[in-house]
C-alpha cells in the first residue's frame, strides 16, 4: 500500500502500518490517519495486541480495554454488545499476542458473507469472522449496527468497505 501522512506524523513509521510486532513499538491505542493513495482517501488505523491469530486478511474484531502491562488496547472475539463496539479489521495476516495497526476508518478490505451487494449496509455478529448484510433494517438503511457500507460486491469471500472513523456500533447476537 502507498501511504501518506497527514499533519505531519513523525512518531510513527508508516511502513508499519503493513507489519506485525513481537515487540510493542509504539504505545497501545496510538491512533493515527493517513492518506491511503492505493484507496483514495483517509484511513484511520490504532496500534493493538492480538488476541488471536487472524490468518485471513480482513477479519473484523472488537478493540477494547485489555488487563494492563503490554496489552491495554487488544482485540478480542466479536461478542453480543448492545452498543458502543469498535471494530478493527487486520490487513495483513497476524500472528498471536503480536502487535499491529488494526484499521478502524476509511476503505477496508473486509472478509465478507456471500450476497452482499455495492451499497449495502453490512454488520458484525456475535462470534462473527466476516461482515454481512445489515438484516435488521434492511440492507440499504443504516442501522445501530451498520459498521459500514459495502462500496463493492461480495468477491472471493471479500468486499471493499467505506467505515466513518470512530464509528462504534452493536453486535447482534445472530
Amino acid at each position: 500500500m502507498a501511504y501518506k501522512a497527514i499533519n505531519n506524523i513523525a512518531a510513527v513509521d508508516l511502513d508499519d502500518i503493513d507489519k506485525e510486532s513481537a515487540t510493542k513499538k509504539y504505545p497501545l491505542g496510538t491512533v493515527i490517519e493517513v492518506n491511503d493513495t492505493s484507496k483514495g482517501g483517509v484511513s484511520q488505523f490504532m496500534y493493538v495486541k492480538a488476541h488471536a491469530a487472524f490468518a485471513t486478511v480482513g477479519t473484523p474484531f472488537q478493540i477494547t480495554a485489555g488487563s494492563g502491562g503490554d496489552a491495554e488496547v487488544v482485540t478480542k472475539a466479536n461478542a453480543t454488545l448492545a452498543n458502543g463496539a469498535l471494530i478493527g479489521f487486520n490487513n495483513i495476516a497476524i500472528t498471536v499476542d503480536y502487535y499491529f495497526f488494526a484499521q478502524t476508518g476509511g476503505v477496508v478490505t473486509a472478509a465478507a458473507a456471500a450476497g452482499i451487494a455495492a451499497g449495502d449496509h453490512v454488520e458484525v455478529i456475535n462470534a462473527g469472522t466476516s461482515v454481512t448484510v445489515d438484516g435488521t433494517s434492511g440492507s440499504t438503511t443504516l442501522s445501530t449496527k451498520s459498521i459500514g457500507v459495502a462500496k463493492t460486491a461480495t468477491t472471493a469471500s471479500q468486499i471493499e468497505l467505506a467505515i466513518v472513523p470512530g464509528r462504534r456500533v452493536e453486535i447482534a447476537a445472530a
